[in-house]
């Protein structure tokens, strides 16, 4: 839900609801990296990405929809890792509308999850002979939109738990909640690269340390202030 991303020609555009999409080329080149492996099997790279695709799309459209049940027109782009729900709150805007609209992306996650999750139970007990494709596409629903909603749930900005984190320290905090999430972005960032690292996860702790150090920024830069 932050920044913004500059189209290109190969974007790929379409609607939902009325809500327009980009997909910026970088996200599929992303998404096929992430789901690489040595030996891997092509078609399950492919089916990676399009779970990744699938998910991330949710995802944002759980920010989009609601933000636009509150009358705020947005806009979904998807690039790199992710993506972002982009829209301008003209009117009635208020912390908790704000962290309602934040927990929506990953809550829309929670529920496909769900309900990929009950499809998947059902079939095994139907005694559904599954391929392994079917069945490394359950196993990928499955853990994108569990894990990787719990994981953008954490207090570290800009991920969305950061965000309300922020939006909630600056409610309560007027003139110092943006330094004191900030300081909790952080720390949890340090602690999950540490973590990551020492568990041999050392893409995910790059990551982690990329953002505690874009915090360390902001805070010597006071540029939220």
């Amino acid at each position: 839900m932050l920044g913004t991303v500059e189209p290109t020609p190969f974007d790929l555009r379409f609607s939902l609801f009325g809500i327009p999409v980009r997909v910026h080329p970088f996200f599929w080149l992303f998404s096929a990296i992430l789901g690489w492996g040595d030996g891997h099997d092509l078609k399950l790279t492919l089916l990676w990405v399009a779970c990744v695709f699938v998910s991330i799309l949710i995802h944002e459209l759980g920010h989009a929809l609601t933000a636009l049940a509150y009358g705020w027109p947005p806009h979904i782009v998807l690039y790199s890792f992710g993506g972002y729900a982009s829209f301008t709150p003209s009117w009635g805007y208020t912390t908790a509308r704000s962290v309602i609209v934040l927990f929506a992306g990953p809550g829309a996650g929670f529920i496909l999850y769900v309900i990929v999750y009950v499809l998947e139970k059902l079939l095994v007990q139907q005694q559904v002979e599954l391929s392994k494709y079917a069945i490394e596409t359950f196993h990928n629903m499955e853990f994108i939109n569990l894990w990787w909603g719990l994981v953008n749930l954490l207090p570290v900005y800009p991920l969305d738990g950061g965000q309300i984190c922020r939006a909630l320290a600056t409610h309560w905090r007027p003139r110092a909640g943006v330094d004191l999430s900030l300081k909790v972005s952080l720390a949890v960032g340090i602690g999950m690269a540490f973590y990551l690292f020492h568990r041999g996860m050392t893409f995910n702790a790059l990551l982690f340390a990329s953002l505690a150090f874009d915090n360390v920024q902001s805070l010597q830069g006071g540029r939220f202030r």
